[in-house]
């Protein structure tokens, strides 16, 4: 079984459709994307051009670009310089 993306959307392949019966088109917007860094209490990527990034040592977030790595990996520095990563999982 492969996912493959196109056209904004996640595709299973690899399968008969003769077994498979019915077919699932899952939206891409769907997966998850899952941030880390250190002191990260909270935050949100949907897969644009900004996180919102809270840090435990704040009272509230802000919003922070991110640099694409990869079609599944973002990075970015929120402004006192902590740097964040988030992935597609």
């Amino acid at each position: 079984m492969q996912i493959a993306r196109h056209l904004g959307f996640a595709v299973i392949t690899g399968f008969s459709l003769a077994t498979l019966g019915t077919i699932a088109i899952i939206p891409a917007d769907a997966a998850t994307w899952e941030c880390s860094a250190k002191g990260l209490k909270s935050y949100r990527y949907t897969g644009g051009s900004s996180a919102m990034i809270h840090l435990s040592a704040y009272s509230s977030g802000g919003t922070y670009r991110v640099t694409k790595v990869s079609a599944t990996k973002v990075t970015g520095k929120t402004q006192d310089g902590t740097a964040f990563t988030c992935v597609l999982k």
